[in-house]
């Protein structure tokens, strides 16, 4: 899971560009849907913004459990945001039923205090949200490179953190 950290002054600049990257019909950019050489282009438009952010990598996944690691993974992105002062985060739209399964994630944290209260967390459906497209875009990198392909996270530059933690 991957958060890239966009400031409100070059959010409108980020998506002109994010925009400018999509094929006449296309919708959304994904990093699944892309070969290696569409993916090449979108790595070095990317990196011309030099992006900021971090991607968490939970190891000891049970393919069983796909949204307990995804909670798990929640739950270490918020607290690596948090102690990055971030005010709002932004998620992608999974649909409503989820959508509140990520919420209810949120509250306990919340209830927990290991979330900020202030933090304002929000979903949002990526054909809406541009900039959505980029946490995808830097997680498919990220995996590519865990596996050891890592051109295309090379070429996105230093201020990207891949943080890994084991799943328990």
């Amino acid at each position: 899971m991957a958060a890239v950290l966009v400031t409100p002054t070059r959010a409108d600049g980020h998506r002109a560009v994010l925009r400018g990257l999509l094929y006449r019909r296309q919708r959304r950019l994904h990093w699944r849907d892309e070969n290696d050489r569409r993916r090449a282009h979108l790595i070095t438009a990317l990196a011309a913004l030099r992006l900021s952010g971090v991607v968490v990598v939970a190891s000891g996944l049970d393919p069983k459990r796909q949204e307990r690691a995804r909670r798990k993974c929640m739950e270490r992105l918020l607290w690596e945001l948090g102690a990055r002062g971030v005010g709002e985060v932004v998620f992608e739209s999974r649909g409503r039923g989820l959508d509140e399964d990520d919420r209810r994630v949120v509250d306990v944290m919340r209830v927990q205090n290991s979330v900020s209260p202030q933090l304002r967390v929000r979903w949002q459906e990526a054909e809406r949200e541009p900039l959505i497209w980029i946490p995808d875009i830097v997680a498919g990198a990220a995996s590519l490179a865990t596996a050891g392909q890592e051109r295309f996270w090379k070429e996105l530059g230093p201020e990207l953190a891949i943080e890994r933690f084991e799943l328990n």
